[in-house]
């Protein structure tokens, strides 16, 4: 009985140094953790690569670099440890003009259909209210309609649309000052204005009590007609682009929080990880 206790002591005296090989074990793998970092080639359609991973063993930051090594995205703070698939985004006039014209043709169907919506829900309210609607958003005076739901609907999408028809122009602007696509540009502008100026038409005649019905479905034929050819022109454009799309090399790189205040501050203290004296870093053939 004796033997069998002490034997059981020492079995259980070897389980508890087995253990504590094993975290002691752990502890020596997590501090020699060392930086790395994978990217992979890809293919943006939009604004942000993928870094696929990063380990940043005191956290910190990874920073896009282009071939001329100007800083062109950065991630958020990272927390210490192993991240995946970090997407970071791109600075604006990084980003290539095939993935600024799919911003444009999504922001051109919201478009759209909010256009659509809103004949739809002016044909539907009386024309007292729709009189009201458009004197108040042609005065700017907005705020005292706030209160019913049918106009907030209806000015939710207006001002919704107004917003897209601003990005849309924006976008239009970064692309003809890049010299391309000059005449299709100005066709899809002068589409844009016409289509523009025809739904205020439309909801002018929504508020009409006189007005024929026939009247409003031949505008939204029109309308129909326009918005095709705008998304006909965009495509012509994307088919022209794609052709002329490049892989361009760019570098993910791991940097320091120095301070540990979870703000990057380069150039300045958060400086890049190194491994015998060179900075972390992974290149891919990234095309935009």
């Amino acid at each position: 009985m004796v033997l069998a206790t002490v034997g059981l002591i020492v079995a259980s005296s070897g389980i508890a140094t087995a253990g504590a090989a094993t975290n002691i074990a752990e502890a020596d793998q997590q501090q020699n953790t060392e930086p790395q970092v994978a990217f992979q080639d890809q293919t943006v359609n939009g604004t942000t690569v993928t870094v696929a991973s990063a380990t940043l063993p005191n956290g910190g930051f990874i920073l896009i670099h282009n071939e001329s090594g100007a800083v062109i995205g950065q991630s958020n703070y990272l927390e210490p440890g192993t991240h995946k698939n970090v997407e970071i985004e791109l600075a604006p006039n990084t980003v290539s003009q095939y993935s600024q014209m799919q911003e444009m043709m999504q922001l051109l169907n919201q478009t759209q259909s909010q256009g659509a919506m809103m004949a739809m829900r002016a044909q539907q309210m009386p024309h007292e209210d729709m009189q009201q609607l458009m004197n108040e958003s042609q005065g700017h005076h907005m705020g005292g309609m706030m209160n019913q739901s049918q106009m907030d609907q209806m000015m939710a999408l207006m001002l919704q649309q107004m917003q897209n028809r601003q990005q849309m122009q924006a976008l239009m602007q970064a692309m003809m000052a890049s010299g391309q696509h000059q005449a299709q540009m100005q066709q899809m502008a002068q589409l844009m204005n016409q289509t523009s100026m025809r739904e205020q038409q439309m909801l002018m005649h929504a508020a009409d009590e006189s007005a024929e019905q026939g009247q409003m479905r031949h505008m939204m034929r029109q309308q129909m007609h326009d918005y095709t050819q705008m998304r006909q022109l965009m495509q012509q454009m994307q088919a022209q682009t794609q052709q002329q799309r490049s892989p361009q090399p760019l570098t993910a790189m791991l940097h320091t929080d120095a301070n540990d205040d979870r703000q990057l501050e380069f150039p300045g203290t958060d400086k890049p990880y190194t491994q015998d004296g060179n900075p972390v870093t992974a290149t891919a053939r990234v095309r935009t």
